[in-house]
């Protein structure tokens, strides 16, 4: 199973992210955003980082899942900016109502981002349990999601 797929935009970066849970989903947003940022070389950095670097807690509450997932993707995008580092998310967890989320995060130093995002936009931004393969049932959660380039 694929976890995100960039799509045509004519003057933003489109993503399309998949995931089998919706913690999944929101995992697989945030490997997106650090592949873009890094050009696809986030295994790379990651593979660089010692065990000794300790996780970041965040929580992020919104009203809704869909903001819950642009705001903590705007959250790691500023905190990456101000630290010059891209996150991996080793653990999320989302609440009954999906407003509440508690995420671990690790920074990864960069010497530079590849791709210049401003934000993640809330355009387009719909999650929902999509069946994938017709004949063998397949569910996946989807949505899409623009970056402001």
């Amino acid at each position: 199973m694929k976890k995100y797929e960039i799509l045509e935009h004519p003057a933003e970066l489109r993503i399309r992210v998949f995931g089998k849970t919706k913690e999944e989903l929101f995992k697989n947003a945030a490997l997106a955003m650090a592949n873009i940022l890094s050009r696809g070389s986030t295994s790379q950095i990651l593979k660089k980082i010692s065990e000794e670097v300790k996780p970041r807690k965040v929580e992020i509450k919104s009203t809704d899942i869909n903001t819950l997932l642009v705001d903590f993707l705007n959250d790691i995008l500023a905190k990456g900016q101000i630290n010059k580092c891209i996150y991996s998310v080793s653990d999320i967890r989302l609440n009954a109502s999906c407003s509440i989320l508690h995420a671990s995060c690790v920074g990864h130093p960069v010497d530079h981002f590849d791709e210049d995002i401003k934000a993640v936009t809330y355009q387009d931004v719909d999650i929902k349990l999509i069946t994938q393969n017709s004949l063998l049932k397949t569910k996946l959660w989807q949505t899409d999601l623009v970056f402001d380039i």
